[in-house]
């Protein structure tokens, strides 16, 4: 006798509404508190796109904006101050991370200066801009500053992309330049690539920063960045050749050279004795000299004088940056 085949238990349909509705809202969910779908486009009141965000901030997490410490300075135009963040509400281990951005002011040279900005010897320069490990900027078109040159920085992880955070704040420049009505007929670029930083090195006696003549004492490892319009070199001494002794720079660059001489302080030559803009074969080269702690502490034993340094500095960059030597 032949058994009949058994039929499959059925599944009761109200079990398996409640499944696929439970599936739906858990899969929302992750969507809504892990990932930036449906989130707001547009962030720092239209100055960062939400995509651009994402490419610094990755990982998982909801992206919103807020109002930064210096918001107040606000303009409405090129100035403000916005802190991004992106957090993972229901994935254990995960943090917040941060991409603070704000459009401000500088003297033209404050990339050469130290504050708080990075050593300019471990600065990637190119045209209009810098990036260093977890920070960026980039100049606003100089149709947009009348006095100091407006920029665009960002503060960032310090895994980010330097080349997505360039080209996140080349995209704000862009926009905010457009909203304040002062864009140029051709939009910033983005470079396409932006340089590594450069490890640091022995100095060679007697040609201390790859200068053929130029000897500096104490001196004993160098870190030189050569972007070809724009150059520094860190020199360290002392023990372990870790302390801060000078730190020398030159450029060429029109976007920045354009705004030192806007800035207040200029006297046409210069702000002060090291940091001076001079003519090189009929181009606008700016030298300047930041001295560190080593060099402090030596000053006196045997350490030539800041001033005699510096000129020794910027006669033996003549030659790299061809400067043509009077007849």
């Amino acid at each position: 006798m032949t058994t009949p085949p058994q039929r499959a238990a059925k599944f009761p349909r109200k079990a398996l509404a409640a499944a696929v509705t439970a599936v739906a809202v858990l899969g929302g969910l992750h969507l809504w508190l892990n990932t930036n779908a449906f989130g707001d486009a547009a962030l720092c009141g239209g100055a960062v796109t939400a995509g651009a965000a994402e490419t610094i901030l990755t990982g998982a997490g909801r992206i919103s904006d807020r109002p930064g410490p210096r918001s107040g300075t606000d303009d409405g135009k090129t100035r403000f101050d916005c802190v991004i963040e992106r957090r993972a509400a229901a994935l254990p281990g995960s943090g917040t991370q941060t991409l603070h951005i704000q459009g401000t002011s500088e003297r033209g040279d404050f990339a050469f200066t130290g504050g708080r900005w990075p050593d300019a010897s471990t600065v990637s320069f190119f045209p209009g801009g810098g990036a260093a490990p977890g920070r960026a900027w980039v100049q606003l078109p100089e149709t947009c500053t009348a006095g100091q040159p407006g920029l665009v920085e960002a503060y960032a992880p310090e895994t980010a992309d330097p080349e997505q955070l360039v080209r996140l704040l080349t995209g704000t420049a862009n926009r905010i330049s457009t909203r304040a009505g002062c864009a140029p007929p051709a939009p910033l670029a983005a470079p396409a690539r932006i340089s590594p930083a450069a490890p640091q090195r022995l100095a060679a006696a007697g040609s201390v920063c790859g200068l053929p003549g130029f000897t500096v004492p104490a001196v004993l490892r160098e870190t030189v960045q050569d972007s070809g319009t724009t150059w520094s070199c860190g020199t360290a001494a002392g023990e372990g050749a870790r302390q801060a002794y000078a730190t020398l720079s030159a450029t060429q660059d029109p976007a920045v050279i354009s705004g030192i001489r806007k800035s207040k302080g200029f006297t046409g030559q210069g702000f002060d004795a090291t940091h001076i803009v001079s003519d090189c074969s009929g181009k606008p080269t700016y030298f300047a000299m930041e001295t560190g702690v080593r060099y402090t502490e030596s000053f006196g034993a045997g350490v030539p004088d800041p001033h005699d340094l510096f000129t020794a500095f910027t006669q033996a960059a003549e030659a790299k940056f061809g400067c043509a030597k009077p007849a």
